[in-house]
């Protein structure tokens, strides 16, 4: 056999044994790449790795749970859903402005990270910018920033982007194996 039909057989036979095993698929309004059905995010994770040279936090600041600025956030969610909410504690609070992105724990529900603003001397919950439960097999804090963005499209792109989001709170899978 001549090389040159070798190669072209090696070629094809390669990309068909490819295409068997990895996949494009769509899901949740995105695209993801399935490799022999494990679904993966690699925009999701090249977002997440390109935000720190694009983000800017000099607005933003870190909140300590002992001020009253926090305990008003945490009594306002705490009251929100009653009676699980009652017993949230704080595990983040970031400000900018009138703008809150709280990360809160439950005893009975899952982690949630919500949005609220303040009006007046009353902070609300933005009801539609709260997020709670896994984001698999997405990209976790990717997944979760476009969300929120989303649902709050008033609040300031620095404040979302400087909110650290663990993933291990609301994904089941872990991309460091692959990426």
């Amino acid at each position: 056999m001549k090389r040159h039909v070798a190669a072209t057989l090696l070629g094809v036979t390669g990309f068909l044994v490819m295409d068997s095993h990895i996949d494009w698929v769509r899901q949740d309004h995105g695209i993801l790449l399935e490799i022999n059905g494990q679904k993966f995010d690699p925009q999701g994770w090249m977002a997440e790795h390109w935000r720190p040279w694009r983000q800017d936090c000099q607005r933003v600041r870190a909140e300590a749970p002992d001020t009253a600025t926090a305990q008003a956030v945490l009594q306002t969610i705490q009251q929100h859903s009653l009676p699980d909410s009652m017993e949230a504690h704080l595990l983040q609070l970031h400000l900018q402005a009138d703008w809150a992105i709280a990360e809160v724990a439950f005893k009975t529900l899952n982690p949630s990270i919500v949005v609220l603003r303040l009006q007046g001397d009353a902070w609300l919950i933005q009801d539609s910018a709260v997020w709670s439960g896994s984001t698999a097999p997405w990209q976790t804090a990717n997944f979760v920033r476009r969300y929120l963005q989303q649902q709050a499209p008033e609040m300031p792109q620095a404040l979302i982007d400087c909110v650290p989001i663990e993933a291990s709170r609301y994904a089941a899978l872990s991309y460091g194996a692959w990426f």
